[in-house]
C-alpha cells in the first residue's frame, strides 16, 4: 500500500508501516475501541475504511519522520528512539481530523472483542476435542491393546492412561469422550516416541 502512494519516495517503508499501524491503534484506544480484526479475518482482507485510515496514517508518519530534529540526520536511527514516537503521538490529533468518520464507525467495543475472543476459544476447544476423537478412532482397537501391553511392560504409561486405553480397546462398541481422546492423543505421541507406531 505504502509503495503505491504518490508521496512515497522509496525509503523508510518499514518505519512508516510500523508507526502508521501504531498511530491507528492509538486513535482506536483513545476512542475506547479496537479495530474490527474479525471483519478482516472473515473477509481475508483489510476493509476499505481501515485501508484508507492506514493510508492517511502512513502519509502523516512519512511527513513527520522525514523531518527529524535538528542534529539528527539518520532517519532510521531517529525512528528507533522513544522520542520519535512521543513526537508523533503528540501530534496525533492532527491525524484524527484527517481520518474519515466512517473509519471510527467501524471500530468495535473492547468488551465486544473480548466476547468474540472468548467465543472463539470455546469453539476452538470443541474443534480440538472433535479432532482428538477423530485421531483416536483412526487407530484400530487391537493397536490400542498393543500400545497398552508394550507401554505397561516398558513403564511409560500412567495408571490413568492404561484405564483410558481400555476404553479405546472397545472401539466401536465404546467411544472415548473428548477429554479421554485428548489424553489418548498424548499416548499416541508416547507410543510414537517409543517406536510402537
Amino acid at each position: 500500500m505504502v509503495s503505491g502512494e504518490t508521496w512515497y519516495n522509496g525509503g523508510y517503508r518499514a518505519n512508516i508501516v510500523a508507526y502508521a499501524i501504531a498511530a491507528i491503534n492509538e486513535l482506536s484506544k483513545r476512542a475506547d475501541k479496537v479495530i474490527d480484526f474479525q471483519r478482516c479475518w472473515t473477509n481475508q482482507e483489510v476493509y476499505e475504511e481501515l485501508a484508507e485510515a492506514l493510508r492517511q496514517a502512513a502519509k502523516f508518519v512519512n511527513d513527520d519522520i522525514s523531518q527529524p530534529p535538528q542534529g539528527i540526520s539518520n532517519i532510521s536511527e531517529w525512528c528507533k528512539k522513544d522520542s520519535c514516537w512521543e513526537r508523533l503521538a503528540g501530534k496525533i490529533d492532527r491525524l484524527e481530523t484527517d481520518i474519515s468518520l466512517n473509519f471510527f464507525k467501524t471500530l468495535v467495543e473492547i468488551d465486544e472483542q473480548k466476547a468474540e475472543q472468548k467465543q472463539a476459544k470455546k469453539a476452538q476447544k470443541i474443534d480440538d476435542g472433535i479432532d482428538a476423537q477423530r485421531q483416536v478412532l483412526e487407530v484400530p482397537a487391537q493397536k490400542w491393546s498393543q500400545i497398552r501391553h508394550i507401554g505397561t511392560e516398558r513403564g511409560f504409561l500412567t495408571e490413568k492412561e492404561v484405564g483410558i486405553i481400555k476404553v479405546a480397546e472397545q472401539i466401536p462398541q465404546k467411544i472415548p469422550t473428548e477429554k479421554q481422546s485428548e489424553i489418548l492423543v498424548g499416548v499416541l505421541g508416547k507410543a510414537h516416541a517409543e517406536g510402537i507406531l
